[in-house]
């Protein structure tokens, strides 16, 4: 078996970040929106300072709710975010975005004059998506539809998109989704409050936060700092060669959350599908694919473990089999886009299934090696601030305490470092790779999420 090095990285407490308060890892526009297990800026930032310089692009491939691309902003470092997740690239936007606080206080009041003043009384359950009537009831999603018909008249495109990331994260609150579960499950008896209530108080929060944003990248003169959002697939991101500095991201764990599933409320919401079930198979990971062949995997360690999973959960097997081959082609990309002499920072944790350990990291490392990446190093870290069910029982269900019979998971996780090698030192960068980053830098590929 390969040997893939790096097996038992030392713990580096400087890493665990687990001095910081929730106001020092929301600071900014980080906290405009809940979202499972993304990094701590604070993560990003120290990455940022160690392997990249003012005005170099970064890449977050994975890139969920945009905490590289904020740190990025903010560091004079351009970059660029992709999720396949639409929900995700709304979000990403609205944070990214530093409004001017006197223009944002100013649309804020006539919002809430219009709010105050709406008479509407027209019955929008009626016509809902049949999964939205499955999350709310028909008073709470009238008075919701009535307060997004407000949001949408407005008609400065990214102060509808900050409207409209405040009213995505108002929506589980509003629903009858359990509380203090991640993943979905209905809490029938679940107390409701006016979503108006919600909504001017989250509003509040998130205008105050975009103050500081805004006054933080002035006085750095970061204002103007590039940071593009763009739907794509990590596995096909269309960024030119050999363009990127840095690539800072964290692929989603092996049997861990269906992205679709968590943010379904959105996407259902805004539109981006009608149909869950549809989106579902596009995700790294998901569980709602087709037979693989094994053949196609390019780790012994991986083998290994897809045949101890086969003997107790075969639909498992087949789901992690994917996950290798869709992390692969990943890799491959990242490969690709990063110039001679630069890092991709893999962040990723290992986990346990029915017993069975299941080895992202040392697979992540075999695939990158076969790809062509040096590992410089691993970093091991306790993690301490994302929100994960961290316990499973004894038939593989998440559960957030444990009861003496939980396996401990999601502890640690690993920054994996690895570089595209250089050719030689010596030469200088090629012509053709200039000319990529040129484009790149003059690429017109913001999207926005206000329509």
């Amino acid at each position: 078996m390969m040997d893939t090095g790096f097996k038992n990285a030392q713990l580096d407490d400087s890493w665990a970040f687990d001095t910081l308060t929730r106001k020092e890892t929301t600071y900014a526009s980080h906290g405009y929106h809940k979202y499972p297990a993304k990094f701590i800026p604070q993560l990003v930032k120290r990455l940022l300072d160690k392997y990249s310089s003012e005005g170099d692009f970064i890449l977050d491939p994975f890139g969920g709710c945009g905490t590289t691309l904020v740190e990025s902003k903010i560091n004079s470092r351009n970059s660029i975010c992709i999720d396949v997740n639409e929900a995700a690239l709304l979000i990403a936007s609205a944070k990214k975005t530093a409004i001017n606080s006197e223009l944002l206080n100013i649309k804020n009041i006539n919002l809430q004059k219009r709010l105050s003043e709406n008479r509407d009384h027209k019955n929008y359950y009626k016509s809902a998506n049949k999964r939205l009537k499955y999350w709310f009831t028909k008073a709470q999603y009238n008075r919701l539809m009535r307060l997004y018909k407000e949001i949408q008249k407005e008609d400065n495109q990214e102060i509808r998109t900050f409207y409209r990331c405040c009213f995505s994260n108002i929506l589980k609150n509003c629903s009858i989704w359990y509380s203090k579960s991640i993943k979905p499950m209905r809490d029938p008896d679940k107390k409701l409050v006016d979503p108006k209530v919600i909504f001017t108080a989250h509003l509040n929060y998130m205008t105050k936060q975009n103050s500081e944003y805004y006054n933080l990248l002035t006085k750095s003169g970061a204002l103007e700092v590039k940071s593009y959002v763009k739907k794509a697939d990590a596995r096909a991101t269309g960024i030119p060669n050999k363009s990127m500095d840095l690539i800072i991201t964290s692929p989603p764990y092996a049997i861990s959350y269906e992205y679709a599933d968590i943010h379904q409320l959105s996407l259902l919401w805004f539109g981006f599908t009608d149909d869950i079930k549809s989106v579902r198979k596009n995700y790294i990971g998901s569980s709602y694919r087709e037979k693989v062949n094994a053949a196609k995997i390019n780790s012994p360690v991986a083998i290994d473990m897809i045949n101890a999973l086969n003997s107790c959960d075969p639909h498992l097997s087949n789901q992690i089999s994917h996950y290798i081959i869709d992390l692969e082609s990943s890799f491959k990309e990242m490969f690709r886009v990063l110039r001679r002499g630069k890092r991709a920072c893999i962040i990723i944790g290992d986990t346990k299934y029915k017993g069975i350990d299941i080895k992202n990291k040392e697979i992540a490392i075999e695939l990158l090696k076969n790809i062509g990446f040096d590992i410089e190093t691993v970093i091991r870290r306790k993690i301490s601030s994302k929100t994960f069910t961290p316990y499973r029982d004894s038939i593989g269900r998440f559960s957030q305490k444990s009861n003496g019979k939980m396996e401990g998971i999601y502890q640690y996780e690993y920054i994996i470092v690895a570089i595209r090698p250089e050719l030689n030192n010596r030469y200088p960068l090629k012509q053709f790779e200039k000319i990529a980053y040129d484009l790149l830098n003059s690429l017109k590929i913001d999207r926005f999420y206000g329509s």
